[in-house]
């Protein structure tokens, strides 16, 4: 399953109508994301907005709100964090966030041109917001889902690293696997 299957399916669900993607590269996900209204934001490749996703939220007003955002940028840890931060003060109520690149599947892809230490700013808000719903899909590199709503926060540590990662990341990340998703989202709300 990939990331934009994952977004598609929460858009159709939850009957978002506005998207926006913050981080574009080649567009990959960008064009084949079925919603009304569509935004994008980054500082190197084609987008709506070609800045970074700083300046964006700084420049936005306050009143904008998305129904469905996508964080695809730069996955330094806290980069990550401030894109999520300014996620959820422009989210629309019942909305969703979705973080690429939250569980990579190998060590290599801790490398900063892959996934980076990105799943420890979804790690800092698993254990910090209980105010959140949280969970990763264990597909595409991991894809993040945040809503607002309630969870059980994970009280463990949190430590740089492969060996840590590949050991914790079933609590940390609180997994889930594709099968699980799709029963999740199977049913009429």
């Amino acid at each position: 399953m990939q990331r934009f299957e994952i977004i598609n399916k929460l858009i159709e669900y939850y009957g978002h109508k506005s998207y926006l993607e913050i981080g574009v590269l080649k567009g990959e996900s960008f064009d084949v994301v079925n919603c009304d209204n569509k935004t994008s934001v980054d500082p190197t490749h084609p987008a709506t907005f070609k800045m970074t996703s700083d300046r964006f939220f700084e420049s936005e007003a306050k009143d904008s709100k998305w129904d469905i955002i996508f964080i695809d940028g730069c996955h330094e840890r806290e980069q990550v964090k401030r894109d999520i931060q300014n996620s959820l003060k422009h989210l629309n109520k019942n909305g969703t966030i979705v973080c690429h690149d939250m569980c990579p599947p190998s060590e290599m892809h801790l490398l900063p041109r892959y996934c980076n230490d990105s799943w420890e700013a979804f790690g800092y808000f698993r254990k910090t917001d209980k105010n959140l719903d949280m969970y990763v899909v264990d597909t595409d590199c991991g894809c993040g889902v945040i809503r607002k709503g309630k969870q059980t926060l994970y009280t463990g540590k949190i430590e740089s690293g492969w060996e840590f990662l590949s050991k914790n990341k079933t609590e940390v990340l609180n997994l889930i696997s594709t099968e699980e998703f799709i029963e999740r989202y199977k049913n009429e709300k």
